[in-house]
């Protein structure tokens, strides 16, 4: 993301980039990853927020301290099916979720 000009971030989104001089951008691969091995990559909907095209922001924020909550939100579960099983204390992804 590098070959990108850097804009204003937004509110605790503090990577953003000005797409505005080109007309395709090349989103890195990322994935998170839970406890017993268990990857979950994201599609590019998950990766970035758009605010306007001169203001598209890496949709992650970071803490200060690893024993702070870390937050799995909406924008990153936009492709992605979510299953709960509250009973059985776990969480499952499926990709092919809402598109």
């Amino acid at each position: 993301m590098s070959r990108y000009p850097k804009a204003q971030p937004i509110s605790i989104l503090d990577t953003c980039y000005d797409f505005t001089k080109f007309s395709s951008v090349s989103v890195p691969k990322i994935s998170i990853f839970f406890s017993g091995g268990v990857e979950v990559p994201m599609a590019a909907k998950g990766i970035l927020y758009v605010n306007t095209i001169s203001q598209v922001c890496l949709a992650f924020a970071g803490n200060t301290d690893d024993t702070e909550v870390g937050i799995f939100g909406n924008t990153q579960q936009k492709t992605l099916q979510v299953v709960y099983d509250g009973v059985g204390g776990k969480l499952g992804f499926a990709t092919g979720g809402c598109t």
